[in-house]
C-alpha cells in the first residue's frame, strides 16, 4: 500500500503497482485459462486490501453533496484499475462461480456496498449485478432493489 496524499513518494513504486494492474487487466480480459484455482483467494485478497480500508478523513468540511462536485481520491487512478480487474474476473468466460463464493461472500458483499467513494459508483453497481447474476447463493442479499437503495444513499 502506498501514501497517495504524497504524490512525490515512491513513484517508482506507485508506477509499478499501476503497470501490474494493467496487466492483470488485461490479462482476465484477454487471456482463456488464466482464472485457474488458486488465483481466486489471491485475487480476492488484493481486492480486497485496495477497496476494503479507512478512508481518509474530508478535508472540506463544507462541501456540500447536492452543490459541489466531489472530489476524487488522490489513489483512484489505481483503485479504479482494481474495480475494473474485479469487472473483468467475474465476465471472464473462465470464471467459476463455485470457485468464487468460497471467497466472495456476505461479509465480503456489505464491505464492498459501504466501500462507495466519489468515482466507484458505476463500477460498484455493475460488478454488484454481475455477482448477482453470477452468484446464486447471494442474490437474496443483492435483489435489485437493494443494489438500488446503495446507491440512493
Amino acid at each position: 500500500m502506498f501514501d497517495f496524499l504524497d504524490c512525490v513518494a515512491d513513484l517508482k513504486g506507485k508506477e509499478i503497482k499501476r503497470a501490474a494492474l494493467n496487466e492483470l487487466v488485461e490479462s482476465v480480459a484477454t487471456s482463456r485459462g488464466v482464472l485457474i484455482e488458486p488465483l481466486y483467494p489471491e485475487a480476492i485478497k488484493m481486492i480486497s486490501v485496495n477497496i476494503f480500508r479507512t478512508l481518509p478523513p474530508r478535508e472540506n468540511p463544507e462541501f456540500d453533496p447536492e452543490e459541489d462536485e466531489p472530489t476524487l481520491e488522490a489513489s483512484w487512478p489505481h483503485l479504479q484499475l482494481v474495480y475494473e480487474f474485479f469487472l473483468r474476473f467475474l465476465e471472464s468466460l473462465d470464471f467459476q462461480p463455485s470457485m468464487a463464493k468460497r471467497y466472495v461472500d456476505q461479509k465480503f458483499l456489505l464491505e464492498l456496498s459501504t466501500a462507495r467513494t466519489p468515482g466507484n459508483g458505476k463500477y460498484l453497481k455493475t460488478i454488484l449485478h454481475r455477482v448477482y447474476g453470477k452468484l446464486l447463493g447471494l442474490r437474496a442479499l443483492l435483489h435489485p432493489q437493494q443494489i438500488n437503495n446503495i446507491f440512493l444513499r
